[in-house]
């Protein structure tokens, strides 16, 4: 074993639980080491530094057409299907994107078939196969993708964008390819296009590695030398120095015609690279004090005016030579009337900040967040750490591989006042995006359509002038939320021998029920708590629901409900978005049975947050024209709902098709037409009435403190301790037989899909589905979607519902009929059932363990562990240890078992329900 160079360890976290260390292949590659004991999964992750910018001209999407082939076939594992099968028997799964520069893949695994599936992982990359009989298939496949986003907004802007950009830069080129752009050249086969892409940049010079697992250090490195046989070769050539605009494609208005009702605003300002300025994170700086949300902030003065509903600072393209740095915001009717003086004050705003905002002690605020972030970073999957180390690899100096996502080492303020100092109506490009605008021409691909105008002497003169009421402008002041209290709060004695017991949230771990009153009277309030004593981190979630008998009685309390937490927590964010920016989170959103409260973060002040938010939802009041403004958007999203993609409006149908209290976009939508400001206030009391409560205080929280946060919200909030109503969460059982259902779609896709419910709610009932979903899943994907290329979405899902579980098989096609859809999927289940026959013992056993390693795997953080304890309180009755009987079941059942049941639920005794899109005429 020989490595290149020196193996070195990169900076880290001394929270962090990972040993890391990076070395380099004799043949160059840089591989990032990452060993965990407690980790019951290992994961890889191999990224390429060339995407879609290095297609040929002529073959757009060879980049994304190679990453699909890639997997389906090596020389040493010629089969189609053979890295599918492989990862599916050892209890993993696996994934890939290409984007404008790289291309990534990445996998988990069980620890045990790490060494092999590593083999077979990087044999696709040094000996791929690129079948000819597979490559026209696939080549379908890319056109099925294609196809599928055909009337995404955001690829229709995204193609306005190319097109108005230098068509001589890499950017404008067409990113996804489709059967067109792919189809073989007279001379050139695009198979050859494709070996000829995979040559030039899969090579050790232009790739990089990251291994991640139990496994020791000097186990990965050993695992790590099979992809020593990567070719060395040398870095392809760079990227051409083209501006990504040219001065004509500056100072300008781009009006964008979309398909559904929408209504925004975009600034971008074109940048110089930043990568180089990770170091410093001069643009995020911007964005923070640009984004800012508090009073004298740009967005409170907009929406002070009615004249927008949201404000993002910052996002944007970026590569080699380029960065979009965009102002977005959400236009309110009010506000499409007035776009030029929105944009006034947004450039007034940026002279403001140019001026007063460069501040080193509001960069110190930044920097102490970051720090803490770094010092407790939020614990991840291994497979999502592989997938975003692997990339920081091919960013970061090797040192800061880690760390670099966090470092903050000062303000460079001449970079800075020269970034802001671009940031002009002449540098700028405006976009406009509403069904009213008038445009005159179309793109390509997507047939989005467009206009591009010049900025006029009078809108530019316009722009450089101060608003009326520019004094009301001022960059953000000191944050009062900033954590001081960096430690987490000492252990309680039970927490402590909950600790050195070993416990974790699959294994009687849990939260306990706790009296929120000192009398023994009934209060309203249930509360559970537990102080984390694993992740010992200072931070804490706390979830409060209201359940609220009233919302779920009809279509139009349901709609007042949404209008309700849409108008609250506007209020919450402005009041209190310091908080938010000092890594104290919160959401207000509705669910079936109420409403729930979300509050995560660092601990230190949560309690007082948390009483701030709770005095401020019972004083809320909101005025006639928020309410409309809120109104008329939600109406906009519940109009085009069948717009959307028909597998989301399927998912959203098969439970308003079952569960109580569950209702359509057009239904919610319906509802609302005749609903005015008196009629809410009239009837919004009735909606928050019979209150009760349920907390959940877990994390770096003691029982004290929970104790006070449950008596603030009974004597702060109306709540009830006996309801003249009760919530209803009930689920309509399915008769024996088929039942069909249609839903009206506006979508050009086709989309069909199967549930088959179950009968009990018995454990066994659960266990036999959870196994069943294990082995027919994939190879219902490998059937529909690779084989018979029916779509490109085709997948299936365990459902439950309030107990009842279910499966569901659903596929969206561009070209297949739903009635073509369906007669495949029963088909597949009449053969699944010929599979199940034939299946060998160790197959099963195989899928027992996958469900039960899935079942049984302990939380990776906090934030999920909460989730866990949460949806068991809400979903399952408190019945934390639901998942362990379930395993314990698994554990049991036999083949034989499983085969008469699948016979009995999905063949002779089914209780199913198809749904199938249609187009608005039929």
């Amino acid at each position: 074993m020989h490595c290149a160079q020196n193996a070195f360890t990169p900076e880290s976290s001394p929270h962090d639980s990972h040993e890391y260390q990076w070395l380099w292949l004799d043949n160059g590659l840089p591989v990032l080491l990452a060993h965990n004991p407690q980790l019951t999964q290992s994961a890889a992750a191999f990224a390429v530094n060339a995407g879609h910018f290095q297609d040929p001209q002529d073959a757009a999407g060879v980049a994304h057409f190679l990453e699909h082939m890639l997997f389906l076939g090596s020389r040493p594992f010629p089969e189609p299907e053979a890295f599918a099968k492989a990862i599916h028997a050892a209890s993993g799964h696996y994934n890939a994107w290409t984007a404008t520069e790289h291309t990534n893949y990445y996998l988990t695994v069980r620890p045990d078939r790490f060494e092999p599936i590593l083999e077979h992982f990087c044999s696709l990359f040094t000996q791929p196969l690129l079948a000819s009989e597979w490559v026209e298939k696939e080549r379908q496949s890319i056109e099925a993708e294609y196809q599928l986003k055909r009337n995404d907004e955001l690829r229709r802007l995204y193609e306005v964008h190319k097109i108005t950009a230098n068509p001589l830069h890499p950017f404008a080129k067409f990113s996804v390819g489709n059967a067109t752009t792919l189809a073989d050249l007279p001379d050139l086969p695009v198979r050859q296009r494709l070996f000829d892409y995979w040559q030039t940049y899969y090579t050790a010079a232009n790739a990089a590695l990251v291994l991640i697992g139990p496994q020791s250090i000097a186990e990965l490195t050993a695992l790590a030398q099979v992809f020593a046989s990567l070719p060395r070769s040398r870095l392809p050539e760079p990227m051409p120095e083209q501006p990504i605009y040219l001065p004509e494609q500056l100072g300008c208005k781009i009006f964008v015609r979309p398909l559904k009702d929408a209504s925004r605003l975009i600034v971008t300002f074109s940048f110089p690279e930043i990568n180089s300025d990770y170091l410093h994170k001069t643009t995020s700086f911007i964005a923070h004090i640009l984004g800012d949300e508090g009073r004298g902030s740009l967005c409170h003065l907009l929406r002070s005016k009615h004249w927008i509903s949201e404000l993002s600072a910052g996002g944007g393209m970026s590569g080699y030579n380029f960065k979009d740095f965009n102002l977005n915001m959400m236009l309110t009717d009010l506000g499409l009337e007035h776009i030029d003086d929105i944009l006034q004050t947004c450039y007034h705003y940026i002279r403001v900040v140019a001026q007063q905002g460069l501040r080193d002690d509001i960069y110190a605020e930044r920097q102490q967040m970051q720090a803490l972030n770094y010092r407790f970073p939020e614990s991840q999957r291994p497979i999502d750490l592989a997938a975003q180390l692997v990339i920081n690899m091919l960013h970061y100096h090797p040192q800061h591989v880690i760390s670099g996502d966090y470092r903050m080492d000062g303000l460079r303020h001449q970079f800075a006042s020269r970034l802001l100092a671009e940031m002009t109506p002449e540098r700028s490009r405006i976009t406009v995006i509403h069904r009213s605008v008038e445009t005159n021409q179309m793109g390509h691909y997507y047939g989005a359509e467009y206009t591009i105008q010049p900025l006029t002497p009078e809108q530019l003169e316009y722009f450089r002038q101060a608003p009326a009421d520019a004094s009301e402008l001022q960059p953000p002041q000191p944050n009062p939320y900033i954590p001081q209290r960096i430690e987490p709060l000492p252990l309680d004695q039970q927490a402590a021998t909950s600790a050195s017991a070993g416990s974790d949230e699959r294994n009687g771990y849990w939260p306990s029920l706790k009296s929120s009153s000192t009398s023994e009277k009934q209060t309203g309030v249930e509360l559970w708590h537990l102080q984390d004593a694993t992740f010992r981190e200072p931070q804490a979630h706390i979830y409060l629901s209201l359940r609220l008998p009233m919302t779920t009685a009809n279509a139009r309390n349901n709609a007042i409900s949404r209008i309700w937490c849409e108008l609250a927590l506007e209020e919450l964010n402005e009041r209190f978005y310091a908080a938010e920016v000092a890594g104290m989170h919160f959401n207000l959103y509705p669910q079936q049975s109420g409403v729930t409260l979300h509050l995560a973060g660092f601990s230190d002040r949560q309690s007082e947050l948390f009483k701030a938010l709770m005095q401020s939802l019972n004083a809320h009041r909101s005025t006639e024209q928020q309410f409309l403004t809120v109104r008329n958007q939600l109406a906009r999203e519940w109009q085009a709902m069948n717009q959307n993609k028909p597998i989301n409006h399927l998912f959203a149908l098969l439970h308003h098709q079952l569960q109580y209290g569950a209702y359509t976009a057009q239904e919610l939508a319906a509802s609302i037409e005749d609903l005015d400001f008196e009629l809410y206030c009239n009837l919004l009391p009735g909606m928050l009435r019979d209150a009760q409560a349920t907390l959940l205080a877990h994390g770096d929280i003691d029982e004290k403190t929970a104790q006070e946060l449950a008596h603030w919200v009974e004597t702060t909030l109306p709540i009830v301790a006996e309801p003249r109503l009760q919530v209803q969460r009930t689920v309509k059982r399915l008769s024996s037989g088929v039942v069909s259902t249609k839903f009206s779609s506006q979508h050009s896709d086709h989309a069909c899909a199967l549930f088959v419910q179950g009968q009990t709610t018995e454990i066994t009932e659960k266990a036999s589905f959870l196994i069943l979903n294990q082995l027919l899943g994939p190879r219902f994907f490998n059937r529909l979607r690779t084989q018979e290329q029916l779509g490109y979405l085709v997948g299936s899902s365990y459902v439950p519902m309030h107990g009842l579980p279910g499966l569901l098989c659903y596929v969206q096609s561009p070209h297949s009929s739903p009635a073509v859809l369906n007669e495949a999927m029963e088909a597949f289940l009449a053969d699944f059932n010929q599979v199940l026959e034939q299946l060998s013992e160790d197959e099963f056993t195989s899928a027992q363990h996958s469900v039960i390693r899935q079942m049984q795997e302990a939380a990776p953080s906090l934030r999920v562990r909460a989730q866990r304890y949460w949806g068991a309180i809400i979903n399952n009755n408190a019945n934390f240890g639901l998942a362990n009987d379930i395993c314990h079941t698994v554990e049991v059942l036999t083949l034989p078992q499983i085969q008469a049941f699948f016979q009995r639920r999905f063949l002779s005794e089914r209780c199913a329900m198809t749904l199938q899109s249609c187009s608005h005429t039929e």
